[in-house]
């Protein structure tokens, strides 16, 4: 059994739609995105319906415009295949080029199975103490780390492995960048002789 599945970020759906909103910037400098645009509970008109879009992005690569749709899950419970399979659907049918889910619980194996195939990207958010709590193999922790854990993002985002199929591993967010502006700011305090 996945412990990951079994995790449930605690946090409410104004914040939630705020976060995933930062995530995916986070997302686009990380790989460093050209014209990345982002916008947010989107309705969008198609030959067979109309669709509500949680989040639609849309950025440049290989001089091309790329439409990406993400949909933002607060569930307690792992995610199912239907959630996924709903989501390959408005990506079709709108003509994006990829879809995102992003949510507070795990995915079902049969959700992870059916989003590596469609090449649906599965993110996961934990608490940050979650996530620092299960890396560590000493329950005492030395204050600069507890300064770090503070100062963090409250909670953080993971891409689930889609070779894998079910296991959150690819940090998204806070991005390296923010990590460092972190860390900086509390060596600038620590006396050398503590180093």
């Amino acid at each position: 059994m996945n412990p990951y599945r079994e995790f449930v970020a605690s946090i409410s759906a104004k914040d939630f739609e705020k976060y995933c909103l930062e995530v995916l910037k986070a997302y686009a400098e990380a790989e460093d995105l050209k014209n990345f645009s982002i916008l947010h509970n989107q309705k969008v008109q198609t030959n067979d319906g109309e669709y509500q879009i949680d989040i639609m992005a849309e950025f440049m690569a290989l001089s091309v415009s790329f439409k990406v749709i993400i949909e933002c899950k607060r569930y307690t419970r792992p995610v199912e295949r239907e959630k996924i399979v709903v989501l390959a659907d408005k990506v079709r049918s709108i003509g994006a080029h990829k879809g995102i889910l992003i949510s507070t619980s795990g995915f079902q194996s049969g959700a992870a199975e059916y989003a590596k195939q469609h090449g649906i990207a599965l993110i996961q958010i934990f608490d940050k103490f979650v996530m620092h709590v299960q890396a560590s193999s000493d329950p005492q922790v030395n204050p600069i780390l507890a300064e770090f854990i503070e100062r963090s993002p409250e909670f953080y985002a993971y891409q689930w492995n889609t070779n894998l199929i079910d296991f959150p591993d690819k940090k998204i967010y806070p991005s390296k960048r923010m990590l460092l502006k972190i860390r900086k700011e509390i060596m600038k305090r620590i006396p050398k002789s503590s180093e």
